[in-house]
């Protein structure tokens, strides 16, 4: 048998470890899983396109809002999206390329919003019908350090800064003045390090991350309030939306590939030797589109882009590459068509008839006794081309595995006459095809063959005369696991 490896696309075919090719799957210790297809979920799209989601969790359950160049909602149990903006709406520019996202961070009862173009907004969940400006402050980032209301790179009077982190009152996020006697204040991290590109809270400390340099935020109290140690001063975010986190783990991409940031101070290459290289030449020249999501149910961390085979004036991610933070293995995702994604939860749906926004009860995409239905599910979701919002929860995408490349026989050509592909398919609902892919030296281009289905008993009869051998599997439908082939060859080139 030859085990599926993991995705290591920056490598050489030949004994390569893993695999050049390993799409629309979720990696696992042993083998892959299938990885769902989107599932619109609302029945009305945003007005625009979407910029922003975020999901509050109060004792009465999850409440979910998003964000478009003008309008900020609230999702009503319907799925749908009300518009909660403030009068007159938002400025944002309606050139997708130049706008900036909608952040949102949750204070006590309040929702916060920013987006750098308009005040910083907010909504008490109890208490107000419409969004309304917190403060006459416009900032890029917004989160919640220890008690504090923490913004980055600012907008005050006009004047920009760029490397000002500013912080409200202590359990007043009303209060923005700096005084020792509210404990609000702000610090300017001047250096040669670029601009803030993100900030992620925490209990007691929170990250801030520049260009070109990491700075962990720690309360001090007074007279400091706030200390800031740097943790990196050649490593930063090289695309803000591309910051994640779960737990004491951040995830990233930096000008050289994709890292980890674990319990606020140890930095892990994650992507060197496997897929930096790969992402950066599939990755269109626009870096706005990227944006990430985590789902912890699968212990996954996924960045969604535009390729390079996505149409040049396209506003709309093609692609997705995909993090098992717990196995430290990748893969990749392809034929989509989302303008954004995010970690949400949806509301629960408590009657059959609130179901009635998924189809009919014959098309529902989980059985009715899916913890699906429930509240609080978090998991990725997103925003298709059409604006509407949806999660990950429908039926498997294609996914296509290759195995490393091997000789049939070592030394000499080999002909390649069965293989079985090792696919678990407990609904019996999935088609499998295997196809032969063949060089006859390292100096060779490779040849693709003509794909074969699997018989009844599961064997693949093939002819495959090669030095250089790689199995291509293909799966079509749902299916629980993908864990490699076995294969019957025999040696050739002697009479």
């Amino acid at each position: 048998m030859i085990k599926f490896g993991q995705l290591q696309s920056d490598l050489p075919a030949y004994q390569n470890s893993g695999a050049l090719k390993v799409d629309n799957v979720i990696p696992l210790k042993e083998g892959y899983k299938s990885l769902p297809g989107f599932q619109a979920l609302s029945s009305q799209g945003l007005t625009g396109g979407a910029v922003g989601l975020f999901s509050s969790f109060q004792a009465s359950g999850v409440t979910n809002y998003a964000g478009d160049s003008t309008k900020l909602y609230q999702m009503n149990s319907s799925q749908v999206f009300i518009d909660k903006s403030k009068s007159g709406g938002y400025n944002n520019s309606t050139t997708t390329n130049a706008r900036d996202f909608w952040k949102f961070t949750q204070f006590g009862t309040n929702i916060i919003a920013t987006n750098h173009a308009d005040n910083i907004q907010k909504f008490n969940q109890g208490t107000d019908s419409v969004f309304s400006d917190l403060v006459s402050i416009k900032a890029k980032y917004i989160t919640v350090i220890n008690n504090f209301v923490v913004s980055g790179y600012t907008t005050e009077s006009s004047t920009e800064y760029n490397q000002r982190v500013k912080w409200s009152g202590l359990n007043d996020s009303s209060t923005w003045t700096p005084s020792q006697a509210t404990q609000s204040g702000f610090q300017d991290i001047v250096g040669e390090h670029g601009n803030i590109v993100g900030i992620v809270g925490g209990e007691n400390s929170g990250i801030v991350f520049f260009e070109k340099a990491i700075y962990r935020m720690s309360y001090a109290g007074t007279p400091l309030i706030f200390r800031f140690d740097k943790i990196s001063d050649n490593i930063g975010a090289f695309c803000d939306k591309s910051i994640v986190s779960f737990g004491s783990m951040i995830f990233f991409l930096a000008q050289d590939g994709f890292y980890m940031l674990s319990g606020g101070q140890q930095l892990t290459p994650i992507g060197n030797g496997k897929v930096d290289d790969f992402f950066y030449d599939d990755l269109s020249s626009n870096l706005d589109g990227i944006c990430s999501a985590i789902d912890p149910n699968n212990s996954i961390v996924v960045w969604s882009y535009r390729g390079s085979d996505a149409i040049s004036t396209s506003t709309i991610n093609n692609k997705l590459i995909i993090y098992n933070y717990s196995v430290d293995k990748w893969s990749t995702g392809s034929g989509l068509d989302l303008q954004f994604i995010s970690t949400a939860s949806q509301e629960a749906f408590t009657t059959l008839e609130s179901l009635d926004v998924l189809g009919n009860l014959d098309n529902l995409p989980k059985s009715l006794d899916s913890y699906f239905y429930g509240e609080g599910i978090v998991g990725l979701a997103g925003f298709n081309s059409e604006n509407k919002f949806g999660k990950f929860i429908a039926t498997s995408l294609s996914a296509t595995v290759d195995t490393t490349e091997f000789e049939g026989v070592e030394g000499r050509r080999s002909a390649i006459i069965n293989v079985r592909p090792i696919v678990d398919s407990e609904e019996d609902s999935a088609t499998v095809t295997v196809t032969p892919i063949t060089r006859s030296s390292q100096l060779d281009n490779i040849s693709v063959g003509t794909a074969v289905s699997t018989q009844d008993s599961g064997d693949c009869p093939i002819r495959s005369n090669s030095r250089y051998h790689r199995i291509r599997v293909s799966v079509t439908g749902n299916f629980k696991t993908m864990s490699g082939v076995d294969i019957e060859a025999r040696p050739e080139g002697k009479r």
